[in-house]
């Protein structure tokens, strides 16, 4: 019964290692609209990318719009141009991923988790507000 017990608790440990990976994965899907800062509507025929953490430069296509980042530690850079407008300043910064959490229970899933970026997340959603010139 003792064998079974420890056979077990390494099995579980193995298991629940590094969760953040598992779960939430190395990616994220991020919505993105760029809006009328006066009239909080979309705006038609803005042009959108992001530069994430990577340095990886990801347009968006559409407006609203979906992009698929890399997580990491660094802070992505959402950037808007249309004619007519400027784009209002502001940071969008990341967040921890509460699986990793889970980690404690087996520490070495932490290091997976941190070497990964799995134990980062962005916001889902990022609303841009763009002004009148």
């Amino acid at each position: 019964m003792n064998y079974l017990l420890k056979i077990s608790l390494v099995l579980g440990c193995l298991i629940l290692s590094s969760c953040a990976t598992i779960f939430s994965g190395t990616t994220q899907k991020i919505n993105i609209v760029a809006i009328d800062a006066k009239t909080q509507q979309p705006l038609q025929d803005v042009s959108c990318h992001i530069t994430d953490g990577t340095g990886s430069y990801l347009p968006i296509y559409g407006n609203p719009g979906t992009v698929v980042i890399t997580r990491t530690s660094s802070a992505i850079t959402p950037r808007c141009t249309k004619d007519g407008y400027t784009q209002k300043s502001f940071g969008v910064g990341n967040s921890f991923n509460g699986t990793t959490i889970v980690n404690v229970l087996f520490w070495p899933g932490f290091l997976v988790d941190a070497a990964t970026g799995a134990m980062h997340k962005a916001p889902s959603h990022i609303t841009i507000l763009m002004e009148r010139n």
